[in-house]
């Protein structure tokens, strides 16, 4: 067509802006791509690291926990020790002496367990407050035999005070039933190495705590 036919050709200025502003937008369009990009990079970086972050803190809480509770069950299991070592002096005493001498050796054997069985208790319940419940369990049976078996004791040594000749059968009865607590406190000792053993994942015949 011509000028004649009443069509006017496209002006060049406008093709030129047509274009420019064509480019801006790709360009622009461009520009916006880079950034969502970075953007999206930075939020799966930071996703990631907080992950890190969050799996080292469990990590780091997980072992401070297993270290406390090593330490604590250490402590329990030491002091029911003493306790255990002191009855077996008990029993000792039973086997070897009767009559006054029997209450004299017994009184000199009993001096440390009153303490020992407070140390007992106090250990006990730092366990119970930190244990599972497995560990508790059996823990809070062997403290409970112990101290009923220097209960059992302690009676004796209330007979003895109160009557100077205490009879064969009384006699007899008080040292079965601290055997029985003591034997049972040592089988309750027994579950709970058990029960600890499995909780920190503690070989059968590894290091105990």
């Amino acid at each position: 067509m011509s000028e004649r036919d009443g069509v006017k050709p496209p002006d060049r200025t406008d093709l030129r802006r047509h274009e420019f502003r064509l480019s801006m937008l790709v360009a622009s369009m461009a520009v916006v791509g880079t950034l969502i990009g970075s953007v999206c990079g930075g939020v799966f970086t930071l996703l990631n690291t907080s992950n890190q972050v969050e799996a080292t803190v469990n990590q780091s809480s997980n072992e401070f926990l297993r270290t406390q509770r090593q330490q604590i069950y250490s402590e329990l299991l030491t002091a029911a020790n003493e306790v255990s070592i002191t009855s077996g002096s008990v029993s000792v005493v039973f086997d070897h002496f009767d009559g006054p001498d029997l209450l004299t050796v017994l009184a000199e054997v009993l001096r440390p367990l009153p303490q020992q069985n407070v140390v007992l208790g106090s250990k006990f319940t730092a366990v119970e407050l930190i244990g599972s419940e497995p560990v508790v369990e059996s823990a809070r049976r062997m403290v409970v035999e112990y101290l009923a078996g220097s209960e059992t004791v302690g009676w004796l040594s209330t007979d003895f005070a109160t009557d100077d000749a205490v009879s064969a059968d009384a006699l007899s009865t008080r040292q079965q039933q601290f055997a029985d607590h003591f034997q049972a406190g040592m089988s309750a000792k027994e579950d709970f190495l058990a029960a600890v053993r499995d909780e920190l994942g503690i070989p059968e015949h590894g290091d105990l705590p």
